[in-house]
């Protein structure tokens, strides 16, 4: 749902509202589906869809703490990852952060993720599936890499029949061949990856 926002008058700087549009897990392939939503060109098909927008950052910081500045937002009328039931949506973990905004900026960043907080997941929940072959697939920025076609496998509620492979190195440290027996997850329930060979 669009939330609707009321900014105080005394607001006199442009601000940008970090976050991430949701759909409830109720809906098959959930995140598959909010992706999606995002790529509409329509945007009544858009609003018509059963999505949230769950805000997770505020820029530039107005209070001391990321917890005031989550309820600063919830006062505006967005709904926050502290003050949302997160039960709702697909998860495959918790983010820990520290809550004083000057010591989480003094942290600074790696190239991937900021020092000042970390992702605590669950363990992707493995299948075993069979190889059947490699195809090679041209990817957006032009580099080639291998994808398997398996035999049909269900992953929470996706039919998957292709996994990534990475690169040729990735087969080779695997010991993947046509015909083995491979384990199959799907990366943040979304990306099929095989994860290792099976001896069975």
């Amino acid at each position: 749902m669009i939330p609707k926002v009321i900014i105080h008058h005394h607001c006199k700087e442009t601000m940008q509202v970090l976050g991430e549009v949701v759909a409830p897990k109720t809906i098959p392939n959930a995140r598959n589906y909010a992706a999606g939503a995002l790529n509409l060109k329509d945007p009544e098909e858009f609003l018509s869809r059963d999505l949230s927008f769950i805000a997770h950052g505020l820029m530039p910081v107005i209070r001391d703490t990321y917890t005031e500045n989550m309820q600063l937002l919830a006062d505006w009328g967005f709904r926050t990852v502290l003050q949302s039931d997160y039960t709702e949506f697909p998860q495959d973990g918790v983010v820990w952060r520290i809550d004083n905004e000057d010591d989480y900026k003094e942290k600074g960043h790696t190239a991937h993720h900021p020092r000042g907080a970390f992702a605590l997941k669950e363990p992707s929940v493995s299948h075993i599936s069979t190889l059947r072959d490699v195809v090679w697939r041209v990817g957006k920025s032009g580099v080639v890499s291998p994808v398997a076609i398996i035999d049909p496998v269900i992953i929470g509620e996706a039919v998957i029949t292709r996994a990534t492979l990475h690169n040729i190195g990735y087969i080779q440290k695997l010991g993947l061949e046509i015909g083995c027996k491979v384990e199959v997850i799907r990366s943040g329930e979304i990306i099929p990856r095989i994860t290792g060979r099976v001896e069975i």
